[in-house]
């Protein structure tokens, strides 16, 4: 039979942990455009894909998620300009049918002062960078993984 004091902390346990919950939630940010911030994440992951575009890039945003030592894009590579770059120029020719568009994915950390490229996919007909939270020990939560 559970004394009173068993079932008392017990329950309390459960509580704190109904009410901690929350609070161990993953929070991030999204650095404004133009922001030193956004800026440099974007530097940080652009000269990878240039080198896979075969030229230079501009990207549009489609998912920032920053937390202060992680930061996790979805990225849709463009021209200068707005440019559409074309599969078969860039060095994914005769694979692009095995992949969906030029979509970038990319994980950067914070780290010595700096943002550093961790990894990044480009057109990966599934959800490929899910490996990167038992790889790296990326939050699910920066994932958009929860």
């Amino acid at each position: 039979m559970k004394t009173a004091g068993a079932v008392l902390s017990i329950a309390v346990a459960v509580v704190m942990m109904a009410i901690s919950g929350p609070a161990l939630a993953l929070t991030f940010r999204e650095p404004a455009k133009g922001s030193a911030e956004r800026a440099a994440i974007m530097h940080t992951l652009r000269p990878a894909v240039e080198a896979e575009m075969r030229g230079p890039v501009e990207f549009v945003v489609t998912t920032i998620r920053v937390t202060p030592n992680w930061a996790f894009v979805q990225v849709e590579p463009q021209r200068p300009g707005g440019g559409v770059i074309d599969p078969e120029q860039t060095g994914f020719a005769g694979d692009t049918d095995m992949m969906d568009g030029l979509t970038v994915y990319g994980l950067m950390g914070f780290q010595a002062g700096r943002w550093n490229l961790i990894d990044h996919m480009v057109g990966p007909t599934d959800v490929g960078y899910a490996v990167w939270q038992q790889r790296y020990g990326v939050p699910a939560a920066l994932l958009g993984l929860e």
